[in-house]
């Protein structure tokens, strides 16, 4: 069994941040299983899910190397900065729908989204034994940084950033004397990669998945996989 944090505590009031499209150099904050205010676990569409939170850097110009945090207003006409930090939202187990097995399966197979993040962050996949996610907290990655929209309490539509794509940090040693960055300690859930539209390019792409299923092509527990992939 994976070994889970036990914390509900979530990201961010206020307004979310939107930083220009970019790849960016990131830190690992956290990683806490999606809860609700009682500490019971929620429930997604395809099963539970661990949140990322990712501390975002401005990269040097020439080396590409973190150099200070970027930062953001968290209220409009506020002159109040905070650090931007950017959750990723990822399944670690799903739902079975098998008969005879337990209701949740891992996630974290081969060729899964979260074992993908997991060797970005610097594990080596083994079938032999746990992995504690927790272990790669302080860890960097480079994040792809896209925009997302949503509708504020008024229906406003806002435009907000979220981290389409985690890579392997590859510039030089992060200096030791770089501002550090705590992770966030708001108690409201930011569901900002969970509500997240699709990219056109994305939703053509599962389109074309689905009609591979209904022609036998392609199984259920495929289909599932490839889904979770291009919807976080």
């Amino acid at each position: 069994m994976v070994k889970l944090p036990v914390s509900d505590k979530k990201s961010s009031y206020g307004m979310k941040p939107h930083i220009k499209k970019a790849y960016y150099p990131a830190k690992l904050l956290s990683v806490e299983p999606f809860k609700d205010k009682a500490g019971n676990l929620k429930e997604g569409k395809y099963g539970h899910q661990l949140i990322f939170q990712f501390a975002i850097f401005k990269p040097n110009p020439e080396t590409n190397a973190p150099s200070e945090p970027m930062i953001y207003n968290t209220e409009e006409g506020s002159d109040i900065e905070t650090p931007v930090i950017i959750s990723k939202w990822v399944y670690y187990e799903y739902k079975s729908n098998k008969e005879g097995q337990p209701e949740f399966q891992t996630a974290i197979t081969p060729n899964s989204a979260i074992t993908k993040l997991l060797k970005t962050l610097g594990w080596t996949f083994s079938a032999d034994g746990d992995v504690d996610p927790e272990d790669f907290v302080g860890n960097w990655v480079e994040v792809d940084v896209g925009d997302y929209e949503y509708k504020d309490d008024e229906g406003n539509l806002i435009k907000a950033s979220t981290i389409s794509g985690v890579h392997e940090y590859e510039g030089p040693k992060v200096s030791d004397k770089i501002k550090d960055v705590k992770k966030s300690e708001n108690k409201k859930v930011s569901k900002q990669v969970k509500h997240s539209s699709l990219s056109e390019d994305n939703a053509k792409k599962i389109a074309e998945f689905k009609d591979l299923n209904k022609k036998g092509l392609l199984t259920n527990e495929g289909l599932k996989q490839v889904l979770e992939q291009l919807e976080n």
